[in-house]
């Protein structure tokens, strides 16, 4: 058993779309698994329930699943969880979420824990950050970075700041948000491979129908094509030990 905590260097890198597909990949190398977002602000109303947008993308991977079981803390307000919080009046409790990941770990052996924005996204008004959060959990990280200009200084912070806290990295995963030059992506990889000396476990490219292929089994493989799974395994089996 094991649990893998999925984080971006900023807001809308792909983080919802790398844990769907995870979900896949990981089934796919025979590892059961279930995605898990325990604090989603920015809530949707759908057939007049409000429902939380990133396990409903997890259910075009796991369609048995049902999105309530895929979160614990929803809230209306597209911002921070700190003020969506604060706006309900809510106080997030970590240790309850934590023995839901317990929970999920029991039942499905692999949890892949999505987390809110970037390291630095405050999830109480005293300013405990998602990276604060991760220190406590110890368990390997996956890095997803967008893979065009800029994410050369974003992902080597990102980097840095889990390496302080000790926090285990199992590589960058980069996700091709536009349809990125290939020659600053590669530029970009390499970079980022030399000043972080990180590993890179692959890329997603460019999809503009990303829903109909993450639903499209054959289309969904296309995404994950080159990503390496002995990195994974890796950070799998530390992490078991770890906690062993």
């Amino acid at each position: 058993m094991t649990v893998l905590f999925v984080t971006g260097t900023d807001t809308d890198v792909g983080k919802t779309v790398v844990t769907t597909l995870l979900t896949s990949f990981l089934e796919e190398h025979g590892y059961s698994n279930f995605p898990f977002k325990p604090i989603q602000s920015g809530a949707v109303e759908q057939d007049g329930s409000w429902v939380a947008p990133d396990p409903e993308m997890y259910r075009l991977v796991r369609k048995d699943m049902q999105g309530g079981d895929a979160c614990l803390y929803l809230f209306k307000k597209a911002c921070s969880p700190h003020l969506a919080a604060e706006l309900e009046g809510v106080n997030i409790d970590f240790s309850l979420i934590g023995t839901r990941i317990e929970e999920l770990e029991t039942a499905n052996g692999t949890v892949i824990v999505e987390g809110a924005g970037g390291l630095f996204v405050p999830l109480t008004t005293g300013g405990y950050c998602v990276v604060d959060w991760m220190g406590e959990l110890a368990i390997p990280a996956i890095i997803v970075a967008k893979a065009g200009v800029g994410t050369i200084n974003h992902t080597v912070l990102t980097v840095e700041a889990l390496r302080k806290r000790n926090i285990p990295i199992a590589g960058v995963i980069f996700n091709f948000i536009h349809n990125e030059e290939e020659t600053v992506v590669k530029d970009n990889m390499k970079m980022v491979r030399q000043l972080a000396d990180v590993p890179i476990i692959g890329t997603v490219p460019y999809c503009d129908n990303i829903r109909k292929a993450l639903a499209d089994v054959e289309e969904r493989k296309q995404l994950y094509a080159d990503w390496d799974i002995e990195l994974i395994r890796r950070a799998m089996k530390s992490e078991s030990t770890t906690t062993a």
